[in-house]
């Protein structure tokens, strides 16, 4: 075998070396982030239900004597959970900024009603944001293109 027919060889080898090791880093960070998204899941869910135990206490309150002790718990739980999500979130990205008022919106209880709504509008941005976070780790670099193209496919099956 003579000399460029070596290089070719070793060529070809480095480029394969070079492209698994690309594949193992991608699937490596796709593990990472699944389990990122399954965490912040965990966490969003424990602070609507948290949010949902106080939410019925507050609008009982009104009717019995007083639970502060339930409360109280209620509320600890929440926080410690409110708290753990808020580690979880990128402060520079807007989906999560608007998740983070949606739940720092929650701690200031008003009216039963107006309570569940606030649950209902953190909710639907968390799954606006688990869900964008979900497309990222589908489609890795070409998230933005896939969404994109989404949104066209969405507006021409409306307009047909």
């Amino acid at each position: 075998m003579d000399t460029t027919n070596w290089i070719a060889l070793l060529a070809v080898f480095g480029f394969g070396s070079i492209l698994a090791a690309l594949i193992a880093r991608g699937v490596a960070i796709a593990q990472l982030r699944q389990a990122w998204i399954n965490a912040l899941r965990n966490d969003l869910a424990e602070v609507f239900a948290t949010s949902d135990r106080i939410a019925k206490l507050v609008r009982d309150q009104s009717a019995a004597e007083p639970k502060i002790d339930a409360l109280s718990e209620q509320s600890h739980l929440s926080m410690a959970a409110h708290r753990r999500v808020l580690l979880r979130l990128n402060p520079a990205e807007r989906l999560h900024e608007e998740l983070t008022l949606s739940l720092d919106a929650l701690i200031n209880v008003g009216s039963h009603d107006e309570y569940i709504k606030k649950i209902d509008g953190a909710l639907r941005t968390a799954q606006s944001l688990l869900k964008q976070e979900w497309e990222v780790t589908k489609y890795g670099t070409f998230a933005p293109v896939a969404a994109k193209l989404k949104s066209l496919q969405k507006r021409a099956q409306k307009e047909a």
